[in-house]
């Protein structure tokens, strides 16, 4: 044991060699794993580097630093350092960590004193016990709180624990623990009378503990045994063990001096008897070792024949009885704490969900309101754009018009400025120009069939009604994909090139990086088709129309094609 104690101290010095600082995550946990076989060693790891500034590495730190002390046999009452580990350990964490964070939490209360505290820190930390698959660490947690529940005089509660503790010792394979868990059980079955029962269970930890020479638990089990020998006057038992076990090696206190006075009196000697009542005297230092000593002193003088002195002692003993049980009964009840306490979590938990379904509920609400406000918002959207898209075909038609008038104004200046004979020249121009347009309408009627016009119609109120579903939409649809997937669009820019001086092939030859689509947006726009029916016929968004055009208008603008403003002055 001690070897390999030694091999371990040398594997944290190594582990901590340079480190410097605050140790990491990772070396915290390769500490975690070896404290239990070296915890002075950890220990002296653990001090010699600072606490981590966040997160579950500070929390780590402070549980394996206090783990480390106690494991040392350094009893801290001061909750400081554990307590930072509860506080983050109280919600998260690996559940192992948060049950041993309360359960050192409850020894450094232990350890000061507040009893009542511990038992609470306790019975959180048992709420991770199903969580947990470590039989060693329950085990420590059981044994506690059996402990705390036998300072309390709650003997089946403290069996209960002990027991527990012991199933747990024996599947971790704690041998020694498993003993001192049966010394304790057998100190609870003498302290409710089952003499029987303890007697067994002292005796077979008596044998183990000569037979591996542990004198801790020989001298606590010895106590008890003389105690229950005692209680039942069995003077030949105790003859027995204070003839095997001198007092020098039995625990030195006031009850043992007790025991032993009470013997001598069993025997008739009473100058050996008051000598030991005398020393226990002298080592009293608690209530409880008082009261024991009056009821110890009423059976030694009973037993040495002395009325007197055994009735004045039993009636100090009522009195000094009378004091504890008043002081005791003004004494918060451990059990009715752990009840009050688990009463309350259950509150708590009641309480966390209901402020949940609040929560839920709010988060609902938000999200509807989100939703319709979203709606509400998209389709005012589409009223302001079904809007700008009116205002701006209506600002195109008012362009053309101003367009319109400007040339007429031009027109008429320019008439004005001419002579006869160049009006006369331009009448003949004018009058072949029209001649050719209207040639060229006479060919794109022909080309689209003579409903020419009403296809153009259609088109408008086909484009403004796309959304219906009756058998006439459908149909002038299905005319509509028939002329734009034909040869139609061939045709009609071969009309164009022959009555407006060939335009398209002059187009296409000047301005060869154009789309097609561009071409035949071009073609159907010569072809002075409404912006309606050209977004009919490409399938394009009304407001798209302006666009594609401004743009090609500005692009024709910026080339360099030697004919662009004839392009420009061809559109409409």
């Amino acid at each position: 044991m001690k070897l390999r104690t030694v091999i371990y101290s040398l594997l944290l010095a190594t582990l901590c060699m340079g480190c410097g600082g605050s140790l990491s995550m990772r070396q915290l946990e390769q500490l975690e794993a070896r404290i239990n076989d070296a915890p002075d060693s950890a220990l002296a790891v653990l001090t010699a580097t600072d606490m981590p500034r966040w997160g579950e590495a500070r929390a780590l730190y402070a549980l394996l630093t206090v783990q480390a002390q106690d494991k040392s046999y350094i009893d801290v009452a001061d909750d400081s350092l554990i307590r930072v580990a509860t506080r983050y350990y109280d919600r998260k964490g690996l559940p192992l960590r948060r049950l041993q964070a309360f359960y050192y939490h409850g020894r450094v209360y232990a350890n000061a004193g507040l009893r009542h505290e511990a038992m609470t820190a306790y019975t959180r930390a048992e709420e991770f016990v199903d969580e947990v698959d470590a039989s060693y660490p329950v085990g420590l947690l059981y044994l506690q709180m059996g402990v705390l529940y036998g300072t309390e005089y709650d003997y089946p509660q403290a069996l209960e624990y002990m027991e527990k503790a012991l199933f747990h010792y024996e599947r971790a394979n704690k041998e020694r623990l498993q003993y001192i868990a049966k010394r304790n059980i057998g100190q609870f079955y003498l302290n409710m009378f089952q003499f029987s029962q303890a007697d067994s269970l002292l005796n077979e930890v008596l044998a183990w503990s000569e037979a591996h020479n542990d004198s801790y638990i020989i001298n606590s089990t010895l106590n008890q045994l003389l105690c229950l020998y005692d209680a039942t006057a069995d003077i030949v038992s105790l003859d027995y063990l204070l003839g095997k076990y001198p007092i020098e090696t039995v625990l030195r206190s006031a009850a043992t001096y007790g025991i032993i006075a009470h013997h001598y009196a069993l025997k008739g000697n009473r100058v050996a008897s008051e000598e030991a009542l005398a020393q226990a005297w002298q080592m009293s230092t608690t209530p409880e070792d008082t009261a024991k000593l009056w009821h110890k002193s009423y059976q030694v003088y009973k037993a040495l024949g002395a009325p007197h002195a055994a009735l004045r002692n039993h009636e100090q003993l009522l009195t000094h009885q009378d004091s504890v049980v008043r002081i005791t009964l003004q004494q918060p009840l451990i059990a009715s704490q752990r009840d009050h306490y688990e009463t309350r979590l259950k509150v708590e938990e009641l309480r966390n969900q209901q402020q949940r379904f609040l929560m839920r509920g709010a988060a609902v609400i938000i999200l509807m309101v989100a939703v319709v406000l979203g709606i509400y918002i998209r389709h005012c959207f589409r009223h302001k754009q079904e809007e700008l898209n009116e205002y701006m075909e209506l600002a195109e038609d008012l362009r053309h018009t101003l367009y319109n008038k400007e040339e007429s104004i031009g027109r008429i200046s320019q008439e004005l400025q001419l002579s006869h004979a160049q009006i006369d020249e331009l009448r003949e121009r004018v009058d072949t120009h029209e001649g050719s347009v209207a040639h060229m309408q006479t060919q794109i009627t022909e080309l689209f069939g003579t409903y020419s016009r009403l296809l153009n119609n259609l088109s408008e109120t086909y484009y403004e009604n796309q959304g219906s579903k009756s058998a006439i939409f459908k149909q002038l649809d299905k005319e509509i994909k028939r002329i734009c997937e034909g040869n139609m669009i061939t045709e009609l820019e071969a009309i164009l090139n022959t009555n407006l001086d060939n335009i398209m092939a002059r187009l296409r030859a000047e301005l060869p990086h154009l789309k097609e689509k561009d071409y035949t947006f071009l073609t159907y726009l010569y072809a002075h088709f409404s912006g309606k029916t050209i977004a009919t016929f490409m399938r394009l968004e009304r407001n798209h129309i302006y666009q594609i055009k401004y743009r090609l208008r500005d692009e024709i603008k910026a080339s360099d094609a030697p004919s662009k403003d004839f392009f420009l002055d061809s559109m409409p």
